[in-house]
């Protein structure tokens, strides 16, 4: 211990400078670290819903449930599960223990999958493959609302799709949706007094479609060293060309076996001569699903959503300016009545957060020095206000290190820790102040006051470093939101420590003033300079 002071405080430019690489290094790292409102947290649930259609609760439940928990029964890190048989559909639900944090948790669902792709060759004739939903911890940070006043649903999802493309080439962006879009479908309303008439169904109508627009390899042929491939055509690429798809004619026998004339002016069907088309019996219209499924309305109006998730462990505030920069670029350019407005904004609430915690940390800073000043000394309130200024910004530093980012806890931590962050600092200082006042060097006394209690506060240190451990051994959920707090804790007190025993004598050499007579009279016993009543 005597030799890392005597190096600290022989090599004075290199102690310095240390303690300038932690200010310029904190402040430098700070405006690089992800800023968030909360730490990064999972939801340790999965939802396998399986469909089985036709099935009733009970086959649902003895040929489909049954057989999907006991693949997931075989996995160790299955908590529980709880099944829910319906006709037609298995839900099952299913909890991982609270051990498997964000960086297993991957790991787990791919082995549950795999379990449940071995398990789906034991389901029945029927049943479709099981699906999986993991993903329930994903939140989307910025959600944007686009309406258009005096435009059609088609033209302002043109305008919502080009208005994505420009969101996700913005550095930061990870992932960019679309929500409440409706799907395009094509409607074929068949008229039933006319299938009645012809001795069709509507099962001969859909598959008379189905057979035409499908997709096949129709194969290729080899011609000396290169193959050639056959691309078949006849996919629907127009209304009109559903509109005069013949009905198969292996189903027109029962048709021409009517005769006569076709209600509603119809032409009469001949065997081998006319030729039903869907038109004859349907009417064909473009359109969306009705009902939709999902409906997105910003201030009663119809809308789009366009919600946007950044990169993990960015900055949401920096990422969020960045996205308002681009909105505002892309206003300019969209026509008028076209509106993008904002539905929800990560970006506001972490900054209040994150500045509401910085102004909290620098009042309590500032109450700190104030009290050290007053009962200590002004100069030695800028001494161990210094040692608590270079201990937060290399903890700032440190954090960047070992990737924490700046959230609700880690800011708190530090508010937390504060108190104890200058306990060294003090008995350091306070230790040069009062062997000053008996007449000691400088030299000798800063050597002196470091080195005597240098073991005693790093004991002191560990004991309260290992008060917060807890926080991070804990194996539940709370273990994993709170983890950081033993992180930033931890490194403050030890870089408290550090700073104490280093910086702080080189400090008290500098800036401490020479004691007065009056000081030295009583200086002779430690006792005497606690003797006074304030």
């Amino acid at each position: 211990m005597n030799q890392l002071v005597n190096f600290a405080l022989e090599r004075r430019v290199l102690t310095y400078f240390f303690a300038a690489l932690l200010v310029f290094g904190g402040i430098g790292t700070y405006f690089t670290l992800g800023k968030l409102e909360d730490p990064d947290f999972t939801v340790k649930t999965a939802i396998v819903l399986t469909p089985y259609p036709g099935a009733s609760p009970k086959e649902v439940e003895e040929e489909v449930t049954d057989v999907i928990e006991a693949a997931l029964q075989e996995m160790p890190q299955l908590r529980f599960t709880t099944s829910y048989s319906r006709a037609g559909s298995s839900l099952v639900k299913v909890e991982i223990q609270q051990e498997y944090w964000a960086d297993r948790l991957p790991q787990v669902w791919d082995e549950m999958r795999k379990k449940l792709r071995d398990a789906s060759t034991n389901l029945p004739p029927g049943a479709g493959k099981p699906i999986v939903g993991d993903d329930f911890s994903f939140v989307y940070g910025f959600v944007m609302a686009v309406t258009g006043d005096g435009f059609s649903y088609a033209e302002v999802e043109e305008y919502v799709k080009a208005i994505r493309k420009e969101l996700a080439l913005i550095p930061g962006v990870a992932r960019v949706e679309l929500w409440g879009q409706q799907p395009k479908v094509i409607y074929v309303d068949v008229e039933e007094k006319a299938l009645a008439e012809l001795g069709l169904t509507t099962e001969v109508i859909l598959a008379s479609i189905a057979s035409q627009n499908i997709v096949v390899d129709a194969g290729g042929i080899e011609l000396q060293d290169k193959r050639f491939r056959f691309e078949v055509t006849g996919d629907f690429t127009s209304i009109e060309q559903i509109e005069n798809l013949p009905v198969r004619a292996s189903l027109l026998d029962t048709a021409a076996n009517l005769g006569g004339a076709i209600a509603d002016g119809r032409p009469e069907v001949k065997r081998g001569t006319d030729q039903i088309r869907v038109k004859d019996v349907a009417t064909v219209r473009r359109g969306y699903l009705e009902p939709a499924f999902t409906e997105m309305r910003f201030q009663g109006r119809p809308s789009l959503g366009i919600p946007v998730d950044t990169q993990k462990g960015g900055d949401i505030t920096g990422t969020g300016k960045k996205i308002a920069a681009k909105i505002e670029e892309l206003k300019a350019e969209l026509p008028v009545g076209i509106n993008i407005d904002r539905v929800a904004w990560q970006g506001d609430l972490v900054e209040k957060a994150v500045g509401g915690f910085i102004i909290n940390l620098l009042e309590s800073v500032l109450i700190v020095l104030v009290v050290i000043a007053i009962g200590m000394g002004l100069r030695t309130g800028i001494i161990v206000g210094g040692g608590l200024v270079f201990t937060i910004l290399g903890t700032i530093m440190a954090l960047g290190v070992v990737g924490v980012d700046l959230h609700r806890v880690s800011l708190g931590s530090f508010v937390i820790a504060l108190g104890m962050l200058v306990d060294a600092s003090i008995v350091v200082a306070d230790g040069v102040t009062q062997r000053l006042k008996r007449g000691m060097k400088r030299r000798e006394a800063a050597q002196e006051a470091a080195v005597n209690p240098a073991i005693a506060l790093l004991g002191a240190t560990m004991v309260a470093v290992a008060a917060f451990y807890p926080s991070i051994a804990s194996k539940t959920d709370g273990g994993e939101y709170g983890r950081t707090l033993f992180i930033v804790v931890g490194i403050a007190l030890i870089l408290s420590w550090f700073i104490a025993v280093t910086v702080v004598p080189l400090m008290c050499i500098d800036l401490l003033p020479d004691p007065k007579e009056d000081d030295k009279k009583g200086g002779g016993d430690d006792e005497d300079a606690y003797s006074g009543g304030f």
